[in-house]
């Protein structure tokens, strides 16, 4: 029987919907949002609360501040890609086993640097130290690193420079499952043990095969339909782990499926497929202003839902920087900069296109509420070309 092949709009409208972007959930369901996007990207500190600004209605700095340095059931570690995100507390297990191998095999090969001490080494005398130093407390890097070299005593000098501020061992001992983000300290990362941290959390209660296909289901929750070149790109898994993961669910939960105006074939969950009848496109969703390095960007690698080709290069730049970006039904359509100070917000927009007037109006009242979420008097709003 041949694939069947969805109309584009009804697709872009699916992942609006997965991703609260057609219609806000409420402030008590903040926890179910990380859960359905798989995750807020949060190596831009502003990133995850202005990604759940777009989602949960009325959201305050505040509430997830709650959730994940009061509640705990959040919390902030580096998951996929070898990025920092905020997931649910009670999935660490599965984030953390599904791409252990990952980090330790693949992206972490900075780490085997010639003037670095061998894995094995960091492994046997510097991460029972790092345990030993958060024995009591959180600790910013400094202080860790400065505790850390005084149990190391005469031995100290080789392990300086492991304590890197763009994760360095603190990225390996996370992925090794001893370490998470704890609360800030006077706005400087701090760092705890996961035993401490999260005592109820056990972290190989799941293997890595069963992880590896949890994650990949939770993936197509929030992002099918999807490839499996997706599903690598989003997690940072190798294509045989990920193949392996799609293999063993295919038959009892995956329907193959084409996609109008791209190629190849698409994995979607079946309740989807029936998801999908009852969408209707009567309705235009409101424009959203999403963050750099928001999660509805960075799920695919064949962005056609969300995207022209011709305007990628203005939002996927060099590096790996993402920018803030203007949703306009579904579809990125321009993107957006802004300047805080402490009496005005600036906020200065590049569409790809001309607006009509109601999208004039709308993406106007969007950014006003910007400026409320943001709590300054003024807001200066400029279109720039």
């Amino acid at each position: 029987m041949p694939a069947e092949t969805l109309p584009m709009k009804k697709v872009t409208r699916l992942y609006l919907i997965k991703h609260h972007l057609f219609q806000k959930a409420a402030k008590q369901n903040l926890e179910d949002v990380v859960d359905d996007v798989c995750g807020l990207h949060a190596q831009a500190s502003a990133t995850p609360y202005l990604s759940l600004w777009n989602r949960v209605e009325g959201f305050e700095d505040s509430l997830l501040d709650k959730a994940l340095y009061r509640d705990k059931t959040l919390v902030k570690v580096w998951c996929m890609r070898g990025t920092l995100h905020v997931i649910p507390s009670l999935d660490l297990p599965i984030y953390n086993r599904a791409l252990r191998t990952m980090w330790f095999e693949h992206h972490g090969r900075f780490m085997q640097a010639p003037d670095y001490p061998p894995k094995e080494e960091r492994k046997k005398l510097i991460y029972p130290k790092i345990v030993q130093a958060l024995a009591e407390k959180p600790l910013k890097r400094k202080e860790l690193n400065a505790k850390v070299q005084a149990l190391l005593k005469d031995d100290s000098k080789p392990y300086q420079r492991l304590f890197s501020g763009w994760g360095g061992i603190l990225k390996e001992t996370a992925y090794e499952g001893l370490t998470v983000h704890a609360e800030p300290c006077e706005r400087e990362a701090c760092f705890a043990r996961v035993d401490n941290w999260l005592p109820k959390i056990r972290l190989d209660n799941v293997s890595e095969e069963e992880a590896q296909e949890k994650l990949l289901i939770k993936y197509l929750i929030g992002y099918g339909p999807a490839t499996a070149q997706d599903f690598c790109l989003w997690s940072g898994l190798i294509a045989g782990d990920a193949r392996k993961a799609i293999e063993k669910v295919k038959d009892s939960l995956l329907e193959e499926v084409k996609v109008e105006g791209s190629k190849g074939l698409f994995l979607l969950l079946k309740q989807d497929l029936k998801l999908l009848d009852l969408i209707s496109l009567d309705e235009k969703a409101l424009p959203c202003l999403l963050p750099k390095f928001d999660s509805y960007v960075l799920g695919h690698k064949d962005r056609t839902r969300i995207i022209h080709d011709e305007h990628k290069k203005h939002v996927f730049h060099k590096a790996g920087d993402i920018a803030a970006t203007l949703l306009l039904d579904g579809r990125i359509t321009g993107t957006w900069t802004h300047k805080k100070t402490k009496n005005s917000l600036t906020v200065a927009i590049t569409p790809f296109r001309r607006l009509a007037k109601d999208e004039f109006r709308q993406v106007g009242e969007e950014a006003k509420q910007l400026n409320q979420f943001m709590g300054v008097a003024q807001l200066k709003l400029l279109f720039t070309r």
